[in-house]
């Protein structure tokens, strides 16, 4: 069932007939790869922004999920691909900043085997606790992890995930110590968490949203550069005096690489302006995601440096997965 394909409509009829005579891209359906399955949050997302991009290139894109080792079977099968702009893929902060550096089985560069076409969207981690824990601030939950070394547990939606590596970050640039405790999923932990079977996790507000505002959780830091409007009274990790402690979950456009110049530039510029239609909007803010809207330079820049940055963390904790 997640190998089914799905249309999604992309308005053809709108196409320019001389515009294809004289060879513009595109003039076929293009393939947009989610290496997730079908319903899952960067998929609902994905489908959304086809239909955007498809309405922008005047044809149809054909949504095909190929899920697989955290999203590394698809985007594998899209740095094999022909690079003439008809397979894209959808990648993430999974597939193109942690998984090289984590699994032994994957075998494309991130950087090297794609070019990063336009960068899509966020999310903002928040350091959340539990309230009866009673903890001021990130300082004093740092202090007491220094202090008393294992004493605090933190959880996670598994190893090798977002959380379990912005804590491994936390530990590697504070001092701090904390046992890790990976759950089979974040929702699995945020239970406990709430509940005070551990201290602290980092989590998105699209998940613990509600539960910092009735007072379940208490939210110390987000994890991004800007305060999150949907909880402006909790401060940055930089305004707090951490900012090196600093991780976004992400989303991109990707083509393989040596695909031509100004299909590299066709799509950036379309997909930039479909990010800023009502329905992609409305479909960030049932998540809780804000766009990236980062342009193909820009954007392959910021992948370059997840990359590098997250194959470090996971060399220094010698985090391995099979």
């Amino acid at each position: 069932m997640s190998r089914r394909r799905f249309l999604v409509a992309g308005g053809a009829a709108i196409c320019n007939p001389w515009a294809y005579a004289q060879g513009a891209y595109p003039q076929r359906p293009v393939t947009l790869v989610v290496p997730f399955g079908a319903g899952s949050v960067v998929d609902v997302q994905a489908r959304v922004l086809a239909r955007g991009l498809g309405q922008r290139l005047g044809q149809t894109i054909v949504v095909d999920n190929k899920p697989g080792v955290a999203g590394s079977l698809g985007s594998e099968v899209v740095a094999r691909a022909a690079p003439d702009g008809y397979t894209l893929l959808v990648g993430t902060q999974g597939t193109h900043g942690t998984n090289s550096a984590l699994y032994k089985t994957v075998r494309y560069n991130p950087v090297k085997d794609f070019v990063a076409l336009h960068g899509l969207l966020s999310n903002t981690p928040v350091l959340v606790c539990s309230p009866q824990r009673k903890l001021a601030s990130v300082a004093a939950l740092v202090d007491l992890a220094r202090q008393q070394p294992g004493r605090l547990s933190f959880g996670s939606g598994g190893a090798g995930t977002a959380g379990h590596l912005l804590l491994e970050l936390m530990q590697s640039t504070t001092g701090a110590r904390f046992t890790h405790i990976p759950y089979k999923s974040g929702t699995a932990a945020q239970v406990d968490l709430m509940s005070g079977r551990i201290d602290c996790m980092f989590d998105y507000v699209a998940s613990s949203g509600a539960h910092i505002r009735s007072g379940a959780l208490q939210a110390l830091a987000v994890a991004g550069r800007k305060r999150l409007p949907s909880l402006p009274e909790v401060p940055t990790m930089a305004e707090v005096g951490f900012p090196a402690i600093e991780g976004l979950s992400w989303g991109g456009l990707f083509a393989p690489a040596g695909t031509p110049a100004p299909i590299v530039k066709r799509l950036s510029d379309e997909m930039g302006v479909a990010l800023k239609s009502d329905e992609v909007r409305a479909s960030m803010d049932s998540t809780s995601s804000v766009p990236l809207d980062m342009p193909h330079e820009l954007f392959g820049e910021f992948v370059a440096r997840e990359a590098a940055k997250w194959s470090d963390v996971i060399r220094k904790a010698g985090i391995t997965l099979e």
